[in-house]
C-alpha cells in the first residue's frame, strides 16, 4: 500500500462522518523548500456544514498514532480555503517541537500552499506549492 492510499484511507476510515464533505488528494511538486517537514502528499477533508476539517500526510501518520489530525478552518469564502493545525514531534535524542502548518487550498485553480515553521523562537520558514484532485 502506497503512503498515498494509506493516508486516505485513514482519513476515510478515523472520520466517515465527514463522507458528505469536500475531500481533497494533494501531490506537492518536487522541492527541498519543505525542510523534509513538508511530504509530497496530503488528504485534507471539510464538511462545510459542521465547519469539520482533518487533514493528514506521512508526518501525521508517523507522529499521530497513524492517525489523521483534526485542523482548524481559518478561511473558507468562495475563492480560498485555509487550514491550520500542529504536529508535536520528537527526534531520535529525544528533543521535541511543535510545528505549525498552514494549508491554503485555491478553489479555481486546484492549487495548494502549504507552509510550516516550528514553535518558539526560531526563525526557519518552509513553502511548497502542489496541485489537489477532487476525490
Amino acid at each position: 500500500m502506497t503512503l498515498r492510499s494509506l493516508a486516505l484511507s485513514a482519513v476515510l476510515v478515523a472520520f466517515p462522518m465527514l463522507g458528505q464533505a469536500l475531500t481533497l488528494e494533494c501531490s506537492m511538486d518536487r522541492s527541498k523548500a519543505g525542510g523534509g517537514y513538508i511530504t509530497d502528499v496530503y488528504i485534507l477533508q471539510h464538511d462545510a456544514a459542521t465547519g469539520r476539517a482533518i487533514v493528514s500526510d506521512g508526518l501525521i501518520l508517523h507522529f499521530n498514532d497513524e492517525q489523521p489530525m483534526l485542523a482548524t478552518v481559518s478561511e473558507d469564502t468562495a475563492t480560498k480555503l485555509v487550514l491550520t493545525w500542529k504536529v508535536r514531534m520528537t527526534n531520535r535524542t529525544g528533543q521535541s517541537a511543535n510545528m505549525q502548518f498552514r494549508a491554503a487550498f485555491f478553489r479555481g485553480d486546484q492549487t495548494l500552499v502549504v507552509r510550516a515553521a516550528p514553535g518558539g523562537d526560531y526563525s526557519n520558514r518552509f513553502e511548497r506549492r502542489g496541485r489537489c484532485t477532487p476525490v
